[in-house]
């Protein structure tokens, strides 16, 4: 009977064990989701390895488009039809066809000085204001 419950005893610590050595390698994708449930961001560890990996991706180099002195007929026509003319519509798409993949962020000057509601919108729900979704 002795032998009987130590061959029980070692079997079940060895199941937890083995439970317990897979569990362990889930155990850091845990903590990242509780970490942003909890914080809203991740986790340092996450985060330098974030960074470490945008360090090592390649990226083109941003070129500035030279664009023509004269703009009078591209000005008047984007005044009276509001949108760009055909040909500087097609300036544009090959202009963005030649750019970079990854879009710098709008710098603080450039972004208009009253989006409290979409500010606020964000930090509530975060998500983008509904109207703010439609207007790129």
């Amino acid at each position: 009977m002795k032998t009987l419950m130590r061959s029980i005893l070692f079997t079940g610590a060895l199941a937890i064990g083995a439970n317990g050595l897979l569990a362990a390698q889930a155990s850091s994708d845990w903590f990242e989701q509780w970490y942003r449930a909890k914080y809203g961001r991740s986790s340092p560890t996450e985060e330098a390895r974030q960074k470490a990996e945008r360090v090592n991706a390649a990226f083109r180099e941003e070129t500035t488009a030279a664009r023509p002195a004269n703009t009078w007929f591209e000005d008047w026509y984007k005044a009276k039809y509001g949108h760009p003319s055909p040909r500087e519509d097609a300036r544009l798409k090959a202009e963005r066809a030649r750019t970079a993949f990854r879009e710098e962020p709008a710098s603080a000057a450039a972004r208009p000085a009253d989006t409290w509601l979409q500010d606020w919108y964000k930090a509530k729900y975060g998500r983008p204001y509904p109207l703010e979704s439609g207007r790129k």
